[in-house]
């Protein structure tokens, strides 16, 4: 397998990692994750989206970034092991 293939099928299992441990979280941290993360909205927009202050979006990216991270890691520690 080339290394551009490789690089491509490790993208891809990040990304369907990622999208397991996505749904795993809460709605609204999910949201916000993905509001700022892959829409890339700033502070403002999002609290204008979500209807809460500017504490409570940073407290909750926080929070879903450690679950999501938690996760993946789990996620990657099982397929490292399974391989």
């Amino acid at each position: 397998m080339g290394s551009k293939s490789h690089q491509a099928l490790r993208t891809k299992r990040i990304y369907g990692h990622l999208l397991k441990c996505l749904a795993k979280l809460p709605e609204r941290l999910g949201k916000a994750f993905i509001l700022r993360e892959i829409d890339g909205l700033d502070t403002r927009e999002i609290c204008k989206v979500l209807d809460i202050t500017a504490t409570n979006s940073w407290v909750m990216l926080y929070r879903a970034r450690m679950a999501l991270r938690g996760c993946l890691e789990i996620n990657w520690i099982d397929e490292a092991a399974s391989e």
